[in-house]
């Protein structure tokens, strides 16, 4: 008769915890190479409107694996945007954190979002196109990849609002949504060359601009800021 047990004995557990752990790397890893083709494709050929097909090509990998990693191409576009946004922020927290001022820290927020690489980089042009696409078609998992955004903007204003830099007479959540989607929707403009008139919006008049909403007075005899 077949010793009955409990449950799984320790070599067990380490087994399949080995082996998922092995499995998931394997996942990221070759979901990596799909997001990388991708990005490719964009800043070699300029195209934003490339195939499955296209990607899988330049990954090296089979239309089989593709469909294994992501449902749809939507889903590789969301990743895409994903890895984006963070490599973004964790350039824009780099230029905040060598400030020290509330004040500082959010000049160097503005400045570093609108100005990074990553708005040079050919590939953001498709980019934003994706953004624009997947606000429409996954509005709710699109909102998450921009929820980042909001919280650093928050986490530079806080302290602000607390020493009285900041007006406080909006709370810190509604400051940064409104600041965020006036960086987000300026750099989108920015990139694609959509400027309404005669000349591109500059930094400093970025700065000038964003500043005029969030500080708890204007500084006497600067002409407003």
């Amino acid at each position: 008769m077949t010793e009955e047990r409990a449950g799984p004995v320790q070599w067990q557990e380490r087994t399949v915890e080995r082996t998922l752990k092995d499995a998931r790397q394997k996942a990221i890893t070759r979901g990596g190479i799909f997001i990388a083709a991708a990005v490719d494709l964009l800043r070699t050929t300029g195209k934003a409107d490339f195939t499955v097909q296209e990607v899988v090509d330049r990954s090296g990998l089979s239309l089989r694996s593709f469909y294994q990693h992501f449902a749809t191409k939507d889903d590789l576009l969301l990743a895409l945007i994903e890895e984006t946004v963070q490599h973004h922020l964790a350039i824009v927290r780099q230029h905040v954190d060598a400030q020290t001022t509330p004040r500082d820290r959010f000049e160097a927020l503005v400045r570093s979002t609108f100005g990074t690489p990553e708005t040079d980089d050919p590939a953001s042009r498709g980019m934003v196109l994706f953004q624009w696409h997947l606000a429409a078609t996954r509005t709710d998992e699109f909102a998450a990849t921009i929820s980042p955004y909001v919280d650093l903007v928050a986490e530079v204003l806080a302290p602000g609002v607390a020493d009285g830099t900041f007006r406080d007479d909006l709370v810190v959540a509604v400051q940064a949504e409104l600041v965020t989607h006036t960086l987000i929707s300026i750099l989108d403009r920015r990139v694609l060359g959509a400027n309404a008139g005669r000349d591109a919006i500059t930094p400093d008049e970025l700065v000038r601009w964003c500043l005029s909403g969030v500080l708890a007075q204007l500084d006497p005899g600067s002409g407003g800021l």
